[in-house]
């Protein structure tokens, strides 16, 4: 056993006299009294294989750590079988907390994060696993939070790479996107050819204001003329004239005027 011992950037170790953590040694040089105390084994006694390959597996990383776990299946709410690729990143904030107060640290970590990814993907239908698949990624993140600080872990971020589903389901996918889209573009042009005709309305309503407003003020200007029962004779003539008119374009049509025709046109000043 060395007296001195060197603990590199990025790690740290732990000081154990008879078999109780005495201290933490940061990077840089530490030491230890010879045969009373020593530097912990994380690799032979709590099963760490993520420790630098050449040292004595007493080096403890606290750079963030990048954990990739293998695909896994889940089912979602809807039914639908999916295979999931979640790499999480996080980083050891207490090394006395991550190795003394879990058993396996990285098996944990890695059964707390697939636990809730599954409880995640079962709670939501597989679209809304591929439309939100950011904000799933932060729910489990601040769900798992709190449990894995126990642990003097801070988890930075939990992602789901890939999604991957049978042909079945893809196909039944892409039929559900393209029905959606077809009502989509229904519902749009039925949008489209109401707001055309509501437009078409309100085109023909103002028209007719201005020819009831425009008429009014002829009637008005007319009557101070030729006095209110002259302007209404005019009015009543004109309208007798539009009519004859009408009924003289359509073909094949014969029209009669009355015999009083002219003594209904006729205007007393």
């Amino acid at each position: 056993m060395d007296f001195i011992h060197t603990v590199p950037q990025g790690y740290e170790a732990i000081v154990v006299m008879f078999g109780k953590p005495v201290r933490r040694c940061k990077s840089g040089l530490n030491c230890c009294i010879p045969f009373l105390q020593s530097f912990y084994n994380v690799t032979d006694n709590r099963n760490w294989t993520e420790t630098r390959k050449d040292d004595d597996g007493t080096l403890i990383e606290i750079t963030e750590q990048i954990s990739d776990y293998p695909r896994k299946p889940f089912i979602t709410s809807d039914g639908v079988n999916i295979t999931v690729d979640v790499v999480a990143y996080w980083r050891i904030n207490d090394v006395m907390k991550a190795v003394f107060a879990v058993d396996e640290l990285h098996r944990s970590i890695e059964e707390k994060i697939l636990t809730e990814v599954r409880t995640f993907v079962g709670e939501r239908s597989m679209k809304q696993l591929l439309s939100d698949r950011v904000n799933l990624s932060h729910a489990i993140v601040t769900k798992i939070a709190g449990e894995v600080a126990k642990w003097g872990i801070s988890m930075t971020s939990v992602d789901i790479q890939t999604i991957t589903m049978s042909k079945d389901a893809q196909a039944a996918m892409l039929q559900e996107m393209e029905a959606e889209r077809r009502a989509r573009a229904i519902r749009h042009e039925t949008q489209g050819k109401a707001a055309a005709i509501q437009m078409e309305a309100e085109a023909h309503r103002k028209a007719l204001q201005m020819k009831a407003e425009a008429q009014k003020a002829y009637l008005e200007e007319l009557a101070s003329i030729i006095g209110q029962e002259g302007a209404l004779q005019v009015l009543l003539s004109q309208q007798a004239l539009d009519g004859y008119k009408i009924i003289s374009e359509t073909e094949d049509s014969t029209v009669y005027l009355p015999s009083n025709m002219m003594t209904a046109l006729n205007i007393n000043n």
